[in-house]
């Protein structure tokens, strides 16, 4: 897979199987019987950003799981350490932990954890305790935009999560269903990052964080295959400050876990929003996939219809969404991959947004617009560390000079196009351009059409014969020319690493 290191593996004979699974990259040995118990990766990479320009150049900052920054050059070294272990004879109860650190100029933090997690997997049940970069199921995570409730935009939330990582075939159906799916509370830990980029002072502190998530799948071994899938996120809990000072709080005891798991209204300790309308901030999608697979090539086409409360759930908001269509060519390395996507986001159920219960105006009507996405008006918007959880083309408010937390560009239509290949065994490239228009929010519409063009190139070098193998060298070059939104920019990354295979 282009920009990530090949699978290593030792050759052995026998059955049993470790394996290290990262967002990027799997990692597997097999020995004979019980010779081979435990798996250590260790990886370290240097990078490095060198542009001209307002920020970093678009494709260079954002989808990087937050390893971000508005400053248009900066710097890191990154160590990484995984290890796995099977504990049980019956080899049903594994166990992966994980260390990820950062030492860097010009980001978010001098030196911070990535992440930091533990994996527990009994047969089909899984439990992920930590902070872990996760993503969308379904996108290909080096050529699309990115999920529109979740993506690998913003940096892991540390969080504790039960539910089956792999598909179960569901009992009954003739091995045609499959499911997997997946429960989590966790936390934001960005208090500090909000507190300075806040400029107007209005932030929420202590956010807690939900998700619970099903997909369910026909038998893949069919041509055809089709998967529908849910996903329902919540911020909740928290304090809330308006111009920098203290307004209230939204309770977070465990009955309140309940509430936001249901979803529920909240009680009579809550804040305003939540005793009148549901608990927490509630966003999510619903996801549908289609597959077509042959022996020299393979088409997937998907549609992602985000929601952010009743009527988009119920698709008032129609046609917003993402939708996209990729093609793999399985024996043309040349090019292997070519993906389209177009992102609608202007409905949002409609410009107007008003409650009939509400105290000060009592008109008795009801209308559910202004879907406002990515914001709210207690957790002010869907973010951490300043880059949006979702879709980066609904432009991140590390944009926006610390002046808000607020996302500005949310009503936008955008067109993105990328290819993937090898040019030989060992050098791969990607390419993607984007070019979006932008008409600012429905509160705070953009005087003029906000036009965004982003493209990025990226070549990448592996050779298993050189030093010892395990090596990757990568550069990327990428422009921006946009108006307002992120800036004109010119720069390029240099990016090396080198693993290690332990056992």
């Amino acid at each position: 897979m282009f920009g990530c290191l090949a699978v290593l593996s030792a050759k052995a004979e026998g059955n049993d199987t470790i394996t290290i699974s990262t967002v990027d990259e799997t990692v597997s040995v097999s020995g004979i019987g019980y010779s081979i118990n435990s798996l250590i990766k260790v990886k370290a990479t240097s990078a490095g950003v060198f542009s001209d320009g307002d920020y970093s150049p678009f494709w260079l900052t954002n989808n990087n799981h937050g390893i971000a920054s508005d400053k248009s050059n900066n710097q890191y070294v990154r160590g990484e350490v995984y290890y796995a272990t099977k504990l049980l004879k019956s080899k049903d109860l594994s166990i992966t932990v994980g260390l990820d650190m950062i030492a860097a100029r010009n980001l978010q933090s001098d030196i911070y954890v990535q992440q930091a997690f533990a994996d527990l997997n009994y047969k089909v049940l899984g439990l992920s305790v930590g902070m872990k970069e996760r993503r969308d199921h379904y996108k290909n995570m080096l050529l699309s935009t990115g999920g529109m409730a979740l993506s690998q935009n913003a940096r892991p939330i540390p969080q504790v999560e039960l539910g089956f990582p792999k598909y179960v075939t569901v009992p009954y159906t003739n091995n045609l269903l499959h499911v997997l799916g997946g429960v989590s509370y966790g936390k934001f830990l960005d208090d500090d990052f909000k507190k300075r980029y806040a400029g107007d002072g209005t932030y929420a502190s202590d956010v807690l964080y939900h998700r619970k998530y099903i997909f369910a799948t026909l038998d893949k071994r069919r041509a055809f295959n089709f998967t529908l899938g849910m996903e329902m996120n919540t911020q909740w809990g928290g304090h809330f400050y308006q111009k920098g000072e203290y307004k209230f709080s939204s309770p977070a005891k465990l009955s309140d876990m309940f509430k936001v798991f249901v979803p529920m209204k909240g009680g009579g300790d809550s804040n305003p929003t939540d005793e009148s309308n549901i608990q927490g901030n509630v966003f999510g999608s619903w996801h549908f996939i289609g597959n077509y697979k042959q022996e020299n090539y393979s088409i997937k086409a998907y549609y992602e219809h985000f929601f952010e409360d009743h009527s988009g759930l119920f698709f008032k908001n129609m046609p917003d969404g993402l939708y996209g269509i990729e093609l793999n060519l399985h024996k043309f390395a040349p090019v292997s991959t070519i993906l389209f996507e177009y992102i609608h986001t202007k409905d949002q159920s409609s410009p107007f947004l008003w409650d009939e219960y509400n105290d000060d105006y009592r008109v008795p009507i009801q209308v559910s617009g202004n879907d406002n996405y990515y914001n709210q008006c207690d957790y002010i918007s869907l973010s951490n560390y300043g880059m949006v959880l979702g879709n980066p083309l609904l432009t991140s408010p590390i944009y926006n000079n610390g002046r808000t937390l607020q996302v500005l560009n949310n009503r936008i239509s955008a067109f993105h196009g990328a290819i993937a290949g090898k040019i030989t065994s060992n050098l791969s490239y990607r390419a993607m351009v984007t070019y979006s228009r932008s008409w600012g929010t429905y509160i705070l519409p953009a005087r003029s059409i906000r036009n965004q063009f982003s493209s990025m190139m990226e070549l990448s070098y592996s050779d298993w014969r050189l030093w010892g193998g395990g090596w990757l060298f990568s550069g990327a070059l990428a422009y921006d020319n946009s108006s307002t939104m992120v800036g004109d920019n010119l720069g390029f990354r240099l990016k090396v690493s080198k693993s290690f295979l332990l056992r």
